[in-house]
């Protein structure tokens, strides 16, 4: 499961447009065996064919990692639109601020830490990151150039925003949100016209339902629990190899003495932390909210929710080793409280607001900064 998330993180990064952005070693002090021509440039900077073509290699190596890929006659359109995102970045990266930099190395710094915890090693980390065709420094480098460009973008862009209490409650009470909307407006303006009667307007009621109730679903929460763990890994945590048979009995008989132990009295996270081989053990104590989607072992998230409240389980087998639990609540399924998600609700709409300002943005820095495509038909 950790290693599914982190390489999930790795796909969102590459899709975040963080590609193609690494220095270049300049002119004066290396001679190009090839011809690389520029392919944009505005005042600041040049974007060089070499980079759009590594950029489009590294994200098509991570989509591989997730058995992805990018058909042919899709990369054309997946060239100019990281061409674009490319050009963007370094205007966006030339506009920040000494207080955009702090706020975006802070930001930067938690991403970083974020996706090494969900790595099983250090060393992991490292493995993982260049199997998906980057370098550990090349990744925290841009992961820091990407949280720059948001908060330039949040200064200047979304700052000047703001959407209103009642639209928040209606995307809360209806799944109504800008989209929706806009494909509001569009009904109308059929109505108005008296055209139902056509697969326009039948389209357009089908999408602004289908809008609505996706919302809606999102704020549908399902059965959650929250329980203590101990993880006794029966594989070796970095290479996944199968650990001996002897060992793995060894684990099973700890294991079943912890059991022993916790049923007597003693005390599940101070145990926890004196034997759980589980990487966070530290910090969370072997204390996890489990929803009952959860991607996780299957025999391990069976037993939970079968497990009645502040009861110990026998020791639970997976492939990945033997855990031992405690279900210390249960959170029924049901729609998430407003007083609970009004704020990421605040915030989501806010997010669509900027989607329908970047168009626009984009295009005034674009002429701002005097962007040229002199070579654009090389990126296509």
């Amino acid at each position: 499961m950790q290693i599914r998330i982190f390489r999930l993180a790795l796909v969102a990064f590459a899709l975040a447009g963080l590609l193609g952005n690494a220095p270049r070693i300049s002119a004066a002090t290396s001679v190009p065996l090839f011809d690389d021509p520029v392919i944009a440039k505005g005042k600041g900077f040049e974007i060089h064919q070499s980079e759009l073509d590594d950029s489009v290699t590294a994200l098509k190596a991570t989509l591989a990692s997730q058995n992805q890929g990018i058909a042919p006659q899709e990369e054309p359109a997946l060239r100019a639109s990281l061409l674009d995102r490319m050009v963007l970045t370094r205007i966006l990266v030339q506009r920040a601020t000494d207080e955009d930099k702090a706020k975006a190395k802070e930001l930067a710094d938690k991403f970083i830490a974020d996706t090494k915890k969900k790595a099983p090693s250090e060393e992991s980390y490292r493995r993982q990151l260049i199997a998906t065709g980057l370098k550990p420094e090349v990744f925290e480098a841009r992961a820091l150039e990407q949280a720059t460009v948001e908060k330039v973008v949040e200064r200047e862009v979304k700052s000047k925003l703001s959407v209103t209490d009642q639209q928040i409650r209606d995307l809360y009470e209806q799944g109504i949100d800008l989209k929706a909307r806009e494909v509001e407006a569009t009904i109308k303006k059929l109505e108005a016209a008296g055209n139902q009667d056509t697969a326009f307007y039948r389209d357009g009621t089908n999408r602004l339902a289908q809008i609505e109730k996706a919302n809606l679903a999102r704020l549908d929460r399902p059965e959650l629990i929250k329980a203590q763990v101990i993880l006794l890994y029966t594989i070796d945590p970095v290479t996944h190899a199968k650990l001996s048979e002897e060992a793995a009995k060894a684990k099973l008989a700890v294991a079943a003495a912890a059991v022993k132990r916790l049923r007597d009295g003693e005390d599940f996270t101070k145990l926890a932390r004196q034997i759980s081989e589980d990487p966070d053990v530290s910090k969370t104590g072997g204390e996890y909210t489990v929803a009952a989607n959860t991607s996780m072992a299957p025999e391990l998230l069976d037993a939970l929710f079968k497990l009645p409240v502040n009861t110990v389980s026998e020791p639970i087998p997976t492939r990945f080793g033997v855990y031992v639990a405690r279900v210390k609540e249960r959170t029924p399924a049901g729609k998430v409280p407003f007083v609970e998600v009004q704020n990421d609700l605040r915030e989501f709409l806010l997010t669509q607001l900027v989607e329908q300002q970047m168009p626009a943005y984009a295009e005034r820095l674009k002429k701002e900064y005097n962007v040229e495509m002199p070579a654009t038909e090389s990126a296509k």
